[in-house]
C-alpha cells in the first residue's frame, strides 16, 4: 500500500515538531536540523546543470530565499540601508563538507571544468595527460564570495559558484565569508504559521508559504534565537567581543 504523501502543513508542524524535541534534548542539535531540511535543495543545485543543461536553476541568492514577506522586511523604508547587523566576518569559517551553503552553478561548462579538475582526489601519480588540467587542491580565493545569515547558518554565494559547488562535492575546503548578518530582528517583526508569513505586531497576513521546509527553517531559527544557540554561537561570541575600529 502506497504511503499518502503529507501535505504541507503538515509537513511544516512535524518540522516544528521535530526542532522543539531536540531542542529539549540538547538545542545544539538544532544546526543540523537546519542542514536536513536545506540538503535536499542543496543538492538539487548541485546537480542542475548536470542533469537538466544551462541555467537550469534560477538563482538562489540571499533576498529572495524566504519569499517576499521577508525580503521586504530588508532594508530601512527608504530602501537606503541593509537591517541586518553585520558582525566581523574574520572570526567566521565554513566549512564545504558540513556547513549549508547555498551555490548556483548556471554554466554547463564551468560546471564541467570546475568539476572535472578541482580537489586533491584529481591529481593523478603517474604522468597521465589528465593532470594537466588539475588545478590542486579546493582553496579560497578572491572570487569566492559567500554571504552568512544567523541565526540558521545558511552561506548564500556570491561569486565563485561553480568552484564552490566542486569544493562541496569533493568535501574539502573552508571559507571565510565576506559578509555576516545576524538576522534575527525579522523573528520580532514576523512569524509563519506554515500557511502564512504574519505581522506580528498586527496580527496582518503578509504572505503565503510557498515552501514549506524554508518556513520550518524560519521558525526554526526563532527557536534557536530564544535558546541563545545560533549556528556558529563560539564565532559570534569571538566577532561581538572584538574591539571596534
Amino acid at each position: 500500500m502506497k504511503r499518502k504523501r503529507a501535505q504541507p502543513l503538515a509537513r511544516f508542524e512535524h518540522l516544528i515538531k521535530t526542532a522543539r524535541r531536540i531542542a529539549e534534548t540538547n538545542p545544539r542539535g538544532l544546526v543540523d536540523l537546519v542542514r536536513a531540511i536545506l540538503r535536499p535543495l542543496q543538492s538539487e543545485y548541485l546537480l542542475g546543470v548536470a542533469e537538466r543543461g544551462q541555467d537550469a536553476l534560477p538563482n538562489i541568492g540571499a533576498g529572495p530565499f524566504f519569499g517576499e514577506a521577508i525580503r521586504a522586511r530588508m532594508f530601512t523604508a527608504d530602501g537606503m540601508n541593509f537591517r541586518g547587523v553585520s558582525l566581523d566576518a574574520e572570526a567566521f569559517r565554513l566549512k564545504l563538507s558540513r556547513d549549508t551553503v547555498l551555490p548556483w552553478a548556471w554554466s554547463f561548462e564551468r560546471y564541467v571544468d570546475a568539476l572535472a579538475t578541482i580537489g586533491s582526489s584529481k591529481a593523478l601519480a603517474d604522468g597521465s595527460r589528465w593532470n594537466r588540467a588539475y588545478q590542486g587542491a579546493w582553496s579560497q580565493d578572491p572570487n569566492h564570495r559567500v554571504e552568512l545569515w544567523l541565526p540558521w547558518g545558511i552561506g548564500f554565494v556570491n561569486g565563485g559558484n561553480h568552484s564552490i559547488t566542486a569544493g562541496i562535492l569533493a568535501g574539502e575546503g573552508e571559507i571565510t565569508p565576506d559578509n555576516v548578518y545576524d538576522m534575527s530582528y525579522l523573528l520580532d517583526e514576523i512569524h509563519c504559521d506554515g500557511k502564512y508569513y504574519v505581522d506580528t505586531r498586527t496580527g496582518k497576513r503578509i504572505a503565503p508559504v510557498k515552501d514549506a521546509r524554508k518556513a520550518a527553517v524560519f521558525e526554526i531559527g526563532r527557536i534557536m534565537r530564544d535558546m541563545n544557540i545560533p549556528a556558529f554561537k563560539f564565532e559570534s561570541e569571538q566577532a561581538n567581543s572584538r574591539p571596534s575600529d
